[in-house]
Protein backbone atom coordinates (compact mmCIF):
# COMPACT_ATOMS: atom_id res chain seq x y z
CA UNK A 1 0.00 0.00 0.00
CA UNK A 2 2.65 2.44 0.98
CA UNK A 3 4.51 1.67 -2.27
CA UNK A 4 1.62 2.59 -4.56
CA UNK A 5 1.69 5.84 -2.41
CA UNK A 6 4.99 6.02 -2.84
CA UNK A 7 4.89 5.78 -6.59
CA UNK A 8 1.58 7.44 -6.76
CA UNK A 9 3.30 10.69 -5.78
CA UNK A 10 6.36 10.36 -8.40
CA UNK A 11 3.41 10.01 -11.32
CA UNK A 12 1.96 13.07 -9.64
CA UNK A 13 4.65 14.78 -9.46
CA UNK A 14 6.44 14.03 -12.51
CA UNK A 15 3.05 14.78 -14.45
CA UNK A 16 2.91 18.32 -12.84
CA UNK A 17 6.67 18.82 -13.38
CA UNK A 18 6.92 18.02 -16.72
CA UNK A 19 3.53 19.46 -18.17
CA UNK A 20 4.54 22.69 -16.25
CA UNK A 21 7.54 22.70 -18.32
CA UNK A 22 5.62 22.37 -21.60
CA UNK A 23 3.17 24.88 -20.59
CA UNK A 24 5.53 27.14 -19.60
CA UNK A 25 7.45 27.01 -23.37
CA UNK A 26 3.87 27.36 -25.12
CA UNK A 27 2.39 30.47 -23.01
CA UNK A 28 5.23 32.02 -22.83
CA UNK A 29 6.01 31.84 -27.00
CA UNK A 30 2.53 32.77 -27.27
CA UNK A 31 3.02 35.56 -24.93
CA UNK A 32 5.67 36.95 -27.49
CA UNK A 33 3.61 36.34 -30.39
CA UNK A 34 0.63 37.96 -29.26
CA UNK A 35 1.90 40.85 -27.31
CA UNK A 36 5.29 41.52 -26.52
CA UNK A 37 5.56 44.22 -24.24
CA UNK A 38 3.27 42.50 -22.38
CA UNK A 39 5.40 39.45 -22.43
CA UNK A 40 8.81 41.50 -21.73
CA UNK A 41 6.92 42.22 -17.97
CA UNK A 42 4.91 38.55 -17.50
CA UNK A 43 7.57 36.35 -18.53
CA UNK A 44 10.43 36.97 -16.33
CA UNK A 45 7.81 37.00 -13.49
CA UNK A 46 6.29 33.71 -15.00
CA UNK A 47 9.44 31.99 -15.02
CA UNK A 48 10.33 32.95 -11.15
CA UNK A 49 7.07 31.22 -10.00
CA UNK A 50 7.59 27.99 -11.82
CA UNK A 51 11.36 27.79 -10.45
CA UNK A 52 9.97 27.82 -7.00
CA UNK A 53 7.20 25.17 -7.83
CA UNK A 54 9.17 23.06 -10.03
CA UNK A 55 11.94 22.73 -7.12
CA UNK A 56 8.49 21.98 -4.81
CA UNK A 57 7.55 18.84 -7.27
CA UNK A 58 11.78 18.06 -7.90
CA UNK A 59 11.70 17.00 -4.91
CA UNK A 60 8.33 15.40 -4.24
CA UNK A 61 9.26 13.07 -7.03
CA UNK A 62 12.78 12.50 -5.21
CA UNK A 63 10.92 11.73 -2.08
CA UNK A 64 8.65 9.46 -3.48
CA UNK A 65 11.22 7.79 -5.79
CA UNK A 66 13.63 6.99 -2.35
CA UNK A 67 10.62 5.90 -0.60
CA UNK A 68 9.31 3.35 -3.48
CA UNK A 69 13.02 2.62 -3.98
CA UNK A 70 13.27 1.51 -0.37
CA UNK A 71 9.90 -0.55 -0.31
CA UNK A 72 10.43 -2.28 -3.22
CA UNK A 73 14.12 -2.80 -3.69
CA UNK A 74 13.87 -2.38 -7.70
CA UNK A 75 16.46 -1.30 -9.90
CA UNK A 76 13.78 -0.09 -12.21
CA UNK A 77 12.83 2.22 -9.83
CA UNK A 78 16.92 2.86 -9.08
CA UNK A 79 17.36 4.23 -12.84
CA UNK A 80 13.74 6.45 -12.60
CA UNK A 81 15.37 8.18 -9.20
CA UNK A 82 18.54 8.83 -10.98
CA UNK A 83 16.63 10.05 -13.67
CA UNK A 84 15.16 12.54 -11.89
CA UNK A 85 18.16 13.62 -9.92
CA UNK A 86 19.53 14.27 -13.17
CA UNK A 87 16.68 16.61 -13.99
CA UNK A 88 16.37 17.84 -10.77
CA UNK A 89 20.46 19.51 -11.08
CA UNK A 90 19.07 22.18 -13.54
CA UNK A 91 15.87 22.66 -11.18
CA UNK A 92 18.53 23.77 -8.71
CA UNK A 93 21.06 25.70 -10.70
CA UNK A 94 19.19 27.36 -13.14
CA UNK A 95 18.05 29.50 -10.23
CA UNK A 96 21.47 30.67 -8.96
CA UNK A 97 23.49 30.66 -11.60
CA UNK A 98 21.26 31.93 -14.76
CA UNK A 99 18.20 33.59 -13.66
CA UNK A 100 19.81 34.93 -10.75
CA UNK A 101 22.25 37.24 -13.17
CA UNK A 102 19.35 37.39 -15.80
CA UNK A 103 17.13 39.05 -13.43
CA UNK A 104 20.03 41.78 -12.21
CA UNK A 105 20.18 42.90 -15.79
CA UNK A 106 16.83 43.05 -16.08
CA UNK A 107 16.29 45.27 -13.07
CA UNK A 108 19.19 47.16 -14.65
CA UNK A 109 17.47 47.71 -17.93
CA UNK A 110 20.02 45.66 -20.31
CA UNK A 111 17.62 43.08 -21.29
CA UNK A 112 19.00 43.57 -24.84
CA UNK A 113 22.36 43.33 -23.91
CA UNK A 114 24.73 40.98 -25.21
CA UNK A 115 25.22 39.17 -21.71
CA UNK A 116 21.59 38.96 -21.36
CA UNK A 117 21.01 37.58 -24.14
CA UNK A 118 24.00 35.04 -23.92
CA UNK A 119 22.36 34.06 -20.03
CA UNK A 120 18.97 33.78 -21.87
CA UNK A 121 20.34 31.29 -24.57
CA UNK A 122 22.06 29.31 -21.81
CA UNK A 123 19.29 28.98 -20.08
CA UNK A 124 17.32 27.78 -23.19
CA UNK A 125 19.26 25.14 -23.22
CA UNK A 126 19.21 24.25 -19.70
CA UNK A 127 15.26 24.29 -19.76
CA UNK A 128 15.12 21.92 -22.50
CA UNK A 129 17.88 19.69 -21.21
CA UNK A 130 15.74 19.25 -18.34
CA UNK A 131 12.58 18.66 -20.40
CA UNK A 132 14.34 16.02 -21.84
CA UNK A 133 15.61 14.55 -19.28
CA UNK A 134 12.32 14.42 -17.38
CA UNK A 135 10.28 13.18 -20.53
CA UNK A 136 12.94 10.17 -20.37
CA UNK A 137 12.21 9.84 -16.86
CA UNK A 138 8.44 9.71 -17.59
CA UNK A 139 9.04 6.96 -20.10
CA UNK A 140 10.63 4.83 -17.81
CA UNK A 141 7.58 4.99 -15.09
CA UNK A 142 5.31 2.35 -16.42
CA UNK A 143 8.48 0.50 -17.21
CA UNK A 144 9.24 0.78 -13.16
CA UNK A 145 5.41 0.32 -11.95
CA UNK A 146 5.65 -3.27 -13.90
CA UNK A 147 7.16 -4.25 -11.28
CA UNK A 148 6.03 -7.18 -8.95
CA UNK A 149 6.26 -7.71 -5.76
CA UNK A 150 7.37 -11.14 -3.53
CA UNK A 151 5.40 -11.96 -0.46
CA UNK A 152 8.62 -11.15 1.45
CA UNK A 153 7.84 -7.46 -0.43
CA UNK A 154 11.27 -7.69 -2.37
CA UNK A 155 10.44 -6.83 -6.64
CA UNK A 156 10.55 -9.15 -9.27
CA UNK A 157 10.74 -8.35 -12.71
CA UNK A 158 6.98 -8.64 -14.22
Amino acid sequence: MLRRIAAGLVCIAWALWFGGLGSLFLFVTRLFAEDRPIALEAAPRMFLAFERYQLLLAMAALLGAVVWRVLAKSMRVTVLFWMLAVASIPTAIGPMFLTSRMEQLRARGESSSPEFKKLHGESMIVYCAETLVLLAAGLTLPWAMREKEKSDGTAVPG
